[in-house]
């Protein structure tokens, strides 16, 4: 399972709505306010997203699935063939897609696209790996951003507390497809490694350490961008980095944020950054959890982004949050799109419990559906929560989002 971080986030007002045009000024307002310095509120477009509560089901698992531990596991992204041919990835760690003519007809095709060698060498990062990121311009080649990790838990020599979370060592790997996503392959040895730590694997902090479950991959101004989720280990801080390239086919050529530029080499081997000598990259302020979709709104001029995150205050908010920005580095505060219980925050009586949400334009003009217009599809995985526990039936849904801009 994906590693979503959650984040405490304060709001005042938001609620799932039919008629997005009577809540456009409601939304106005509080989202006026930057959580940069750097930015005026006056300078942030107004976006307000809205979102219909009926589901339609994109993959079923009661019904679709190739075998009982084939589920959606991480956030949806899509990219158009050299065809035309839409494929859609929601994978667990076999990594199988959903195809169709257009991202509204995908269905699932039970090949598999790309599976981990299940290496016992932690600094290999070839244990479990989920393709979690494409971009192609062609159609044929396509880069790919993976989540690599190691369950230390069943390699009893090496990790002593025998559970999950207590093992659990990740990295961010990358990948090439040259016949248009039907399989992916490695470069070889290091050459394939994005983020990772340094050093032997130690399990003495008894929790997920590493880099995490990186976003889209999305294009700006001639260079790629996508953000990984740090959790804080030596002098790494933990929250969302966001990396930057110019050759996605390049795993090595991916570098963080520092804070001030993109300096940080956070593949073992390279140039060390950061204070101390240490790769550390800095996580862009105001946001705190996991980004697991950035789309651009041509409209705006902006780009958009999806938080799951709850509330900390008296009445909780659990739910989808969004946050909009114009340099991918200073955002507005998060607010609230969709209401619904989280994989990492339900109660034993909810019937089911949502994770990793993407946005989705079915007409977006971009190959990789990196842009958003007037509508847009909110994907969530919806868990059945059974005996208080998440259980494997889960499903892909989508749900209708409005996006609307308004002056401020």
């Amino acid at each position: 399972m994906l590693h979503m971080s959650a984040q405490a986030v304060y709001v005042r007002f938001t609620a799932p709505v039919r008629n997005l045009a009577k809540f456009v000024p409601i939304f106005a307002l509080l989202l006026a306010a930057a959580v940069h310095a750097g930015v005026e509120a006056a300078s942030v477009p107004v976006v307000a997203l809205a979102t219909d509560r009926t589901a339609e089901t994109v993959f079923r698992w009661r019904t679709d699935r190739c075998d009982d531990n084939q589920y959606p596991d991480a956030p949806a992204r899509a990219f158009r063939g050299a065809n035309g041919t839409v494929h859609l990835f929601a994978p667990h760690s076999d990594n199988r897609a959903l195809i169709g003519t257009t991202l509204d007809a995908v269905r699932i095709d039970c090949r598999s696209v790309y599976e981990g060698r299940g290496d016992d060498d932690p600094s290999a990062y070839d244990d479990k790996v989920w393709l979690s990121s494409f971009y192609t311009q062609d159609g044929r080649n396509v880069a790919a951003l993976a989540h690599a990790e190691f369950h230390g838990h069943l390699r009893p020599a090496l990790c002593p507390w025998h559970d999950y979370h207590s093992c659990w060592w990740n990295g961010v790997v990358g990948l090439v497809s040259r016949d248009g996503g039907e399989t992916f392959a490695r470069p070889p040895g290091a050459a394939s490694i994005v983020a990772a730590l340094r050093g032997p694997y130690n399990p003495v902090d008894r929790r997920p350490v590493g880099y995490f479950s990186p976003s889209n991959i999305i294009a700006w101004q001639g260079r790629f961008y996508s953000f990984v989720f740090a959790e804080a280990r030596g002098e790494q801080k933990r929250g969302p980095c966001l990396l930057r390239t110019q050759a996605p086919f390049d795993p090595s050529a991916w570098r963080g944020w520092d804070g001030n530029d993109f300096t940080v080499v956070l593949a073992p081997g390279g140039s060390a950054s950061g204070h101390g000598g240490e790769q550390t990259c800095t996580p862009v302020p105001g946001l705190g959890a996991t980004i697991t979709t950035v789309v651009r709104h041509d409209a705006s001029n902006s780009f958009i982004a999806l938080i799951a995150a709850a509330r900390a205050e008296t009445k909780t908010r659990v739910g989808i949050y969004f946050v909009t920005s114009q340099d991918l580095l200073r955002w507005t505060s998060p607010q609230l799109l969709f209401e619904v219980p989280l994989m990492f925050n339900y109660r034993c009586t909810d019937a089911a419990a949502y994770g990793y949400p993407a946005l989705l334009d079915s007409e977006s003009p971009s190959r990789n559906f990196e842009s958003v217009g007037s509508g847009a599809w909110l994907y969530l995985t919806r868990f059945v929560v059974e005996n208080c526990k998440l259980s494997n039936e889960r499903d892909l849904v989508r749900y209708r989002v409005h996006i609307g801009v308004e002056s401020p």
